[in-house]
């Protein structure tokens, strides 16, 4: 599930490949926006995303405050408060994260989101396997 931590910082960034399309978006309950599919429910993400690759410094996987493995989205300094802003707007509601049209995880806002968020409930192959396909590099492990 996401959730909203401080940004973990090793090395150089690694942002989205051009070409990349990563999309934070709102599930819209009355159905209007651009239907998809996650696992076995139809939603409707609202246009346009609250976030997009453009607004995204770093992905990496890393370890969560549980050891587990999880994907590390950390947002450039410019899209904080309107990432942050967004998020509050929503809290309760559900959102949806997609890398290139597939829906990765749809989770219900607990609170605002500022500089980062973590997607975990990942197994590591597969953290390791979306940083890859997302930012063109192979993990760095810490």
């Amino acid at each position: 599930m996401p959730s909203a931590t401080p940004a973990m910082v090793l090395g150089a960034d690694r942002p989205p490949l051009p070409g990349v399309d990563v999309r934070l978006s709102a599930v819209d309950a009355a159905g209007k926006g651009v239907p998809v599919q996650w696992q076995d429910e139809k939603l409707t993400l609202r246009e346009p995303p609250l976030a997009r690759s453009a607004d995204i410094a770093d992905v990496r996987s890393v370890q969560d405050e549980y050891g587990q493995t999880a994907l590390q989205i950390r947002y450039r300094p410019e899209a904080h408060q309107r990432i942050h802003d967004g998020t509050a707007a929503m809290v309760g509601q559900r959102m949806a994260i997609s890398v290139d049209g597939r829906v990765l995880m749809v989770a219900t806002v607990q609170g605002p989101f500022a500089e980062s968020m973590n997607l975990s409930g990942l197994t590591g192959r597969d953290a390791e396997a979306l940083e890859k396909h997302i930012t063109g590099s192979v993990p760095v492990k810490p």
